[in-house]
């Protein structure tokens, strides 16, 4: 008969702490970022950025592609 366990406290510090699991693996992979050597880390943070592509359908059809890099222009053209 298997027992139910709890996980250790440490398991889940993040949520202990009052953050979400996503705020908590951003902060994780920054720092694993930050830990990187040359010529690695150069190459992980150039491609941090943000990067979207916002299509445009006409009648069943792609009639535009638009790739934005910066977050701000982003969500004002979303927002139109």
């Amino acid at each position: 008969c298997l027992e139910r366990r709890e996980p250790p406290s440490s398991a889940m510090s993040w949520r202990n702490v009052g953050i979400s699991f996503l705020k908590y693996s951003q902060l994780c992979a920054g720092h694993v970022r930050d830990a990187l050597k040359e010529p690695l880390k150069s190459k992980k943070l150039s491609a941090e950025g943000v990067h979207i592509r916002l299509a445009k359908y006409e009648g069943g059809k792609r009639s535009s592609v638009e790739v934005i890099q910066d977050a701000a222009t982003a969500a004002a053209a979303a927002a139109k």
